[in-house]
């Protein structure tokens, strides 16, 4: 799954504000025959962002999944979202867009999704005063997916939403969807970010149906006030075999930015939503079996090192299931190929995104793979740079 490395996100919007208000998107110049999309290395851009100079879009995450019901559409799941231009706002938690499945190319006018009917914890995007209905065509800004549920809290006690204090959000860890359905799995966190620290206080599930924009059975499935044990801090759904699987993992081993050793987990239940969003149907990999203790869970992955990881399946291009495991801050990853979710996992390589201008904790993150945009010869694998706050995307060969 993918675990945020922050950009002290309360403490630098202003910042970030004013940097965008600066900002000119560049658009890739194309040609009436040209398929949807630009050609790697490319930014991941909006509609939004192309449709004025001075449109820009800082955000992080960046999952895709196929859009039930539309072939060749791809659901877009992002992370804390700040916006500039003629309609700026922010919204902190999960963000969604629709855009174009083209093998090869990286989606250059997302469409951003408005905010979904159903969340029990719905509530407005911030959006400052001036600008014009959030509605109004493709060109629309972003607008919050998923918002925080009550609850969460500080170290102390109190509640985590103080302003440029401290703030709760929803972050999406992955999306999927289940066989013959009409609706996409969505898998999320909550987490309280309080500085530079991010303490994740809970996972959770929900449903998206595209026809009609709405969310269903949101769940949340385990929850601790004083932070979550990294097995329960899920992602990467995979169905596989008649199960859903998600996947954890952990540091445990790190210098200079660089994880030296780790362990990642895997977790199963029945591929029916009345399981999947019952915590006691989930069962953990051990070598001897599975078991319904989450503390008992082995790493599947023999030798792994990460910080990140990131799960998919890729077998319409011949690879199976891959993981990208972020190494370290500096962009480093490497990839791992499986048969299966419980593997065996074997190491296909180290690599490396050319991320530059990171500080402190604002470093590259959230290194994605793409399946549906990924193609025989390579991976299709979007990252957030701190150099250009932007998430690109590139084509790594296999």
């Amino acid at each position: 799954m993918i675990r945020h490395v922050p950009r002290v996100r309360v403490a630098l919007i202003a910042a970030a504000v004013a940097v965008l208000l600066g900002a000119v998107v560049a658009v890739a110049v194309g040609t009436s025959s040209s398929p949807p999309g630009r050609v790697p290395p490319a930014r991941v851009l909006s509609a939004y962002e192309t449709a004025a100079p001075g449109n820009a879009i800082d955000r992080d995450c960046g999952f895709s999944a196929p859009l039930p019901g539309s072939p060749g559409r791809l659901l877009w799941l992002f992370c804390d979202t700040v916006w500039e231009g003629d309609r700026p706002g922010l919204w902190l938690g999960t963000t969604a867009a629709t855009g174009p499945a083209v093998p090869g190319r990286v989606p250059g006018e997302l469409t951003e999704l408005p905010t979904p009917h159903g969340d029990p914890h719905a509530r407005p995007s911030h959006r400052r005063p001036g600008g014009r209905s959030p509605s109004e065509g493709r060109a629309r800004p972003p607008q919050g997916m998923l918002a925080p549920p009550p609850g969460l809290v500080l170290p102390g006690g109190g509640t985590c939403q103080v302003p440029d204090v401290a703030y709760g959000a929803s972050w999406a860890s992955g999306a999927a969807r289940p066989p013959g359905g009409d609706t996409l799995l969505i898998t999320y966190t909550d987490v309280c970010v309080h500085g530079a620290t991010i303490s994740v206080q809970g996972f959770g599930v929900v449903g998206y149906r595209p026809g009609g924009n709405v969310l269903t059975g949101r769940t949340r499935l385990f929850s601790s006030p004083g932070g979550l044990p990294f097995q329960h801090n899920l992602g990467s759904p995979v169905f596989a075999g008649g199960h859903l699987y998600l996947f954890a993992s952990v540091c445990d081993t790190s210098a200079f930015g660089i994880c030296h050793g780790g362990r990642v987990t895997l977790a199963r239940v029945p591929a029916d939503p009345a399981a999947w969003r019952d915590p006691g149907a989930y069962r953990y990999w051990t070598p001897e079996g599975w078991t319904p203790d989450a503390a008992q869970a082995r790493t599947v992955v023999v030798g792994a090192a990460p910080y990140l990881i990131h799960v998919a399946d890729y077998s319409a291009v011949g690879q199976g299931l891959v993981m990208v495991e972020q190494r370290g801050l500096d962009g480093r990853f490497r990839l791992w190929r499986a048969p299966a979710p419980e593997g065996p996992w074997t190491a296909a390589g180290d690599r490396i995104v050319p991320c530059s201008g990171g500080s402190g904790l604002n470093q590259c993150r959230a290194l994605i793979g793409h399946p549906a945009l990924s193609t025989r010869d390579a991976l299709m694998l979007s990252y957030y740079d701190p150099a250009d706050r932007h998430i690109n995307a590139r084509a790594v060969p296999w």
